[in-house]
């Protein structure tokens, strides 16, 4: 089948799914969610979004099938889709959202909000298959410049990464249910958590797993599963074979980070499948996946067809890439430097650029500074990468006058409880610093690697 057959083949299975009233859509603690009740909710709230005159709306749901119905809906509705950085009505400010489509209505009092659960149905409304594949969809990641970097698509780059995705895996997974630990609202979990279940007739399951054990209580109730995973969260499986039997799980997929070899040797081993590795980022979209291979040393990735790659400088160079669903028509830097292999495939040889990744997590420590730096109790802030047995972020301060004053009245405690909440209003809780030294001015920092030889030393003295 060629690549327009597929992607027409595609297309007529999406149409099929929508229309079939009884096909489970979603699975959880409360029941299946079927096709009809789920065209019902889209169509109620593609018609309110109608009424409203507001273009430019935040998406923030935490669950996942009242998420999926809202993206519908405001593709449906022809409104401009934002997914914010984080669930907090500052990212949304941020991203200029005019107002917010939430199950959380509570959480944005200042803003024009429409409660996605308090809508009703609309009965005999089929949902479009036919969405304008010009329609934008903003997505936010950490950016270098130390603000949210805003990453613009289009509805149909995202259908096209879907598309290929199912041609790549479609045929292997049938109707596997879709499990996740990973959130709906970044790319890698809309995608593969929601877009692609939801195009592909793939039933999700509407939890987050945040254990092992749940993943296993899943497919023990409803049969065979699919997981959605990162390394953060496989590596802290201890024991894989808990999973068994094989069987019970068409594909474990991770993303994220390149997963350390001896999790991937663990999860083949005791899985008795390979996890399957995708690598690319909110900017480019997929761009390669692999499986690990035994006695190879690391594992090489292959691109997927429909990506070409280049390398920028000798080897290992800095990787380029370009795809029908990169966030620019044109080749787009990576920021990682590669080694290029025979067959297209190739070897990642770290980051080039200062965004760091903390379980699997970007963070931009230049932006995590200024924000930190615009709280009135800092005058100065440096943040590096801990490396223990997890990655963390550590926060050397220099403190204002107020403070200081602070630092008097409440202590070293109330001080770092005042600067983390305020950190928490922007990052993921596993982001935050964890360790924090307070001075009285930072060390020499004539010469970069000295000044970062001495912010690592505050944290490995005895303290």
């Amino acid at each position: 089948m060629n690549a327009p057959d597929q992607v027409n083949s595609f297309a007529d299975q999406r149409h099929k799914v929508s229309n079939t009233q009884q096909k489970v859509i979603a699975r959880g603690e409360s029941g299946d969610l079927l096709a009809g009740e789920f065209q019902r909710r889209v169509a109620g709230v593609a018609g309110c979004l109608l009424q409203r005159p507001e273009q430019r709306w935040a998406l923030v749901c935490d669950d996942t099938p009242w998420f999926a119905a809202g993206f519908l809906a405001l593709a449906q509705a022809r409104k401009t889709l934002i997914l914010p950085q984080t669930g907090g009505p500052e990212s949304a400010a941020e991203a200029q959202a005019a107002a917010v489509l939430t199950d959380q209505p509570a959480r944005f009092p200042s803003f024009a909000s429409v409660d996605v659960t308090a809508v009703p149905d609309e009965a005999g409304a089929p949902v479009s298959t036919d969405l304008d594949d010009a329609l934008p969809v903003e997505l936010y990641t950490s950016g270098s410049t130390g603000r949210p970097k805003r990453v613009d698509k289009l509805l149909g780059q995202l259908r096209v990464e879907v598309t290929a995705l199912e041609a790549r895996w479609g045929q292997a997974l049938g109707d596997a249910l879709v499990l996740g630990s990973v959130p709906h609202h970044h790319l890698y979990g809309l995608l593969f958590r929601v877009l692609w279940p939801l195009w592909a007739g793939r039933p999700l399951y509407a939890p987050v797993c945040a254990q092992a054990h749940e993943f296993k209580a899943a497919a023990r109730r409803f049969g065979r599963c699919l997981i959605v995973s990162s390394p953060a969260f496989l590596t802290r499986v201890t024991d894989f074979a808990m999973l068994q039997p094989p069987d019970a799980f068409a594909a474990l997929f991770s993303s994220g980070a390149p997963l350390p070899a001896a999790t991937a040797a663990k999860i083949a081993g005791e899985m008795g499948r390979a996890a399957i590795e995708v690598y690319g980022s909110t900017e480019t979209g997929g761009i390669a996946w692999r499986t690990w291979e035994p006695d190879k040393g690391q594992t090489a990735w292959q691109p997927f067809a429909e990506v070409e790659t280049a390398l920028l400088g000798a080897t290992p160079g800095l990787l380029r890439v370009r795809s029908p669903w990169t966030w620019k028509a044109d080749w787009m830097d990576t920021g990682d430097l590669a080694q290029m292999l025979p067959q297209r495939r190739f070897l990642l040889c770290g980051r080039a650029d200062s965004v760091l990744k903390v379980e699997d997590k970007r963070v931009s420590l230049a932006e995590m500074e200024q924000r930190l730096v615009a709280h009135g109790l800092v005058s100065e802030a440096r943040l590096l990468v801990l490396k223990d047995k997890r990655s963390s972020v550590g926060a050397v301060v220099v403190l204002s006058a107020a403070g200081r004053r602070q630092l008097g009245q409440t202590g070293t405690r109330g001080v770092r409880k005042a600067l983390r909440d305020g950190l928490r209003a922007w990052y993921d809780p596993v982001l935050v610093p964890r360790k924090w030294r307070f001075l009285e001015a930072m060390p020499d920092n004539a010469m970069g690697k000295i000044e970062q030889a001495g912010l690592q030393a505050l944290f490995t003295e005895r303290r």
